[in-house]
């Protein structure tokens, strides 16, 4: 059977491995001149052979495809790893930098008010893949993180660590967080860690080197620079319409972002909930900027401020030499103000507000500032479910239309992850084989 896969990403390096593994004929376009989608790793302009993620970059302990890849091409975790809370290591606020243990106990309290009514609502889900399902997935996906905030009674502190956990995990502000979704969430990782402590891990030799390694398994199936344009459809095949040629094929897997999908005309048109999902399902928005210093004056551990870096940390605190690379990760309102900004001024901005939290007066020798929402190949940097969405868009999005099937970190448990994206990928190619 021949198959067309539209994004050379994770989800469709894998899915096309899968299917050219299983005898298909497969079709790789992607719109881009890079492989990889979101996972991109940047190591020009850095000193000291240093490099850092500007998209994904994390892969937890009981992310067992990712570590499964990994394996299977020769790469490891970096370092120990970080295990995440809600209170990072250190908090910037008033032009004071204070450790955890100079907060009121009062802080850890509320949060942990806040944690328990998502955890029940955890409880609720007997199937992580099936949210949508629960006994009070109506009530859940009404409310958000904000809603949620507001019945633990935060004060103004906890009211700003929580925001920030919300802008980093699913890049969005509270209101825009369906609670639904954060219980989905903390279920699939129930249910795949066990007893073990999770921790997140970067990959050494970074996430560009597996990406090489991925698209070499099936480098004579992969064309670059081909955007997908149009797609005609029945219960037969498709015949796909790219900005190069048109190719009749048997199934075709669309693996991109629903962004660009939003510029693809469909013929005959999309079931209506299909296109809504595509046209309403929100991404979040993530503007990451990293500066390298010549020396590392900093305490190590994540930094939560109230400026406008939100959350800084050291992405190369594994890595050797003198130099060291800080990174903001701003998500949110945040990162789609600092989108908005050309990347000079970012850079500016960003360095100038990490000198003012860690006293740094080391020179700058390198940095970038990549904001996702700002590029229209993506739309944002990964999905988050608003109230409402997971009972509405969760069953659609996982299921094939006939011969459409769709895959990406979107459409997996996993939302929101580089194992989510492998997840969808190797998913949607069993099912296809499990067809033919």
């Amino acid at each position: 059977m021949r198959v067309v896969v539209v994004g050379a990403g994770m989800a469709g390096l894998t899915a096309a491995r899968r299917l050219v593994g299983g005898g298909h004929d497969v079709t790789l376009i992607e719109a881009g001149s890079r492989l990889g989608g979101r996972a991109r790793t940047v190591r020009s302009p850095f000193a000291d052979g240093q490099y850092v993620e500007s998209g994904a970059e994390w892969v937890d302990t009981h992310h067992h495809r990712m570590r499964g890849l990994l394996d299977r091409h020769g790469l490891t975790l970096q370092g120990e790893g970080q295990q995440w809370t809600t209170i990072r290591r250190w908090l910037y606020r008033d032009g004071r930098l204070s450790s955890p243990a100079e907060l009121a106990p009062s802080v850890h309290r509320e949060l942990e008010r806040f944690e328990a009514v998502v955890a029940k609502a955890a409880d609720t889900i007997d199937d992580p893949a099936r949210p949508h399902l629960s006994s009070q997935a109506a009530a859940s996906d009404a409310m958000s993180l904000a809603d949620v905030a507001r019945e633990a009674h935060l004060d103004e502190l906890a009211r700003l660590f929580q925001r920030r956990d919300s802008q980093g995990e699913f890049a969005a502000e509270p209101h825009e967080v369906s609670l639904l979704f954060v219980a989905q969430q903390r279920a699939v990782s129930a249910a795949c860690r066990g007893s073990e402590v999770v921790r997140a891990h970067r990959i050494a030799d970074g996430l560009d080197t597996l990406v090489r390694r991925m698209a070499a398994d099936v480098a004579d199936v992969i064309t670059t620079d081909e955007a997908l344009i149009g797609v005609e459809h029945d219960d037969r095949s498709v015949i796909v319409t790219t900005s190069h040629r048109r190719i009749e094929a048997d199934h075709l897997v669309l693996t991109c972002s629903l962004v660009p999908l939003r510029r693809v005309e469909f013929a005959p048109t999309l079931p209506p909930l299909l296109q809504r999902a595509i046209d309403e399902l929100s991404y979040g928005a993530v503007t990451k900027t990293a500066v390298q210093f010549a020396e590392r004056t900093w305490p190590a551990g994540y930094a939560t401020t109230e400026g406008v870096s939100q959350r800084i940390y050291e992405p190369t605190a594994d890595q050797p030499g003198d130099a060291g690379v800080l990174m903001s990760y701003a998500g949110g309102d945040g990162g789609r103000e600092l989108a908005t900004r050309p990347d000079s001024e970012r850079l500016r901005v960003i360095e100038a507000d990490m000198r003012a939290v860690h006293g740094i007066t080391a020179p700058s020798v390198g940095g970038f500032s990549r904001a996702w929402s700002a590029h229209p190949r993506y739309g944002g940097s990964y999905a988050v479910y608003r109230p409402g969405q997971v009972t509405a868009f969760w069953d659609v999005l996982r299921r094939p239309h006939g011969r459409l099937w769709l895959a990406g970190e979107h459409t997996a448990t996993w939302t929101g992850y580089l194992e989510g994206a492998v997840e969808s990928g190797e998913c949607v190619a069993d099912a296809i084989l499990g067809a033919s």
